[in-house]
Formats: structure tokens, sequence, C-alpha cells
């Protein structure tokens, strides 16, 4: 069994010989259960889904941090068309 802790900027360092095998840049799921916490990898994503997901990523953390943007309805239903 391992320990570590959680950073002030909420990263946790998984450490090395679990780590062991898993490249630099890989996704994962994260689930939590009361006091359990999982991580379990994506695989299969191809490099467009990939760069997807680092996007959601960015736009969560902008979330988080008080970035979000409001719109009205009008507006929003105007912006999702143009995509």
């Amino acid at each position: 069994m391992e320990t570590t802790k959680l950073s002030t900027k909420g990263q946790i360092v998984i450490p090395e010989n679990i780590r062991s095998g898993i490249e630099i840049g890989t996704s994962f799921t994260i689930i939590r259960q009361n006091d359990l916490i999982v991580l379990k990898k994506i695989k299969g994503l191809d490099k467009k889904e990939e760069k997807e997901v680092k996007e959601l990523n960015k736009i969560w953390k902008n979330i988080d941090e008080g970035k979000g943007v409001t719109l009205q309805k009008e507006k929003f239903l105007k912006e999702m068309n143009a995509w």
C-alpha cells in the first residue's frame, strides 16, 4: 500500500511503482463513493477524442474558477445552432 497527499492545487501524485507503464497524458475517469476514490484509465480514445477530453477539462477548470459565462436562452440557442 502506498500513501500520497492532496496538494493545495487539488493534485495527487500517483506513486512511481503504481504509475509504472502509464504514459504521460493518459486520460482517466474518476469516481468517488464516500471515502473510496477510483481512477480508471480510459482506453481506446483516438487523437480527436483525446483532444476533446483536454478541451473539456479546460472548460470545467474555467467553470470551477468562476470564469463561466451565463447566456440568455436565445443567445445560447443561437450559439448552439452555429456549431
